[in-house]
């Protein structure tokens, strides 16, 4: 299971040509990976969200302040991947991230301000 210790809403973007946020995500246990999080609108109405994509950051300043394509400091995660290990079930740890997620600080005001207000990509 995978905990949030910090979340900050970074900027809008564009995924697929669907308008979303970018989120970076701090890991509260020892060995889990920093995450950029995009989440879009799943519906026309109303403030329900979806994850559309999530982004592993295993950069480390000391060795990843150049282009280095040795390794693969930033590796896109699959939904399948994501909680793919421990208790409970997968889909099951896939909803509580995000339910943590928009729990997390700010995060839900910032999503509604920027993706349903007038300041989004509309």
């Amino acid at each position: 299971m995978y905990y949030i210790k910090e979340a900050k809403f970074r900027r809008l973007a564009e995924h697929n040509g669907q308008e979303c946020a970018e989120i970076q995500v701090w890991p509260g246990a020892v060995g889990d990976p920093e995450l950029f999080v995009y989440v879009a609108r799943s519906g026309d109405e109303g403030e329900d969200y979806e994850i559309i994509r999530m982004i592993r950051s295993e950069a480390d300043l000391e060795i990843d302040w150049y282009d280095n394509s040795l390794h693969q400091a930033y590796a896109e995660v699959a939904e399948e991947n994501f909680g793919d290990t421990g208790w409970p079930e997968p889909a099951e740890q896939r909803a509580n991230f995000k339910e943590q997620l928009l729990a997390h600080g700010d995060i839900a005001d910032k999503l509604k301000e920027k993706l349903c207000g007038e300041n989004g990509l509309q």
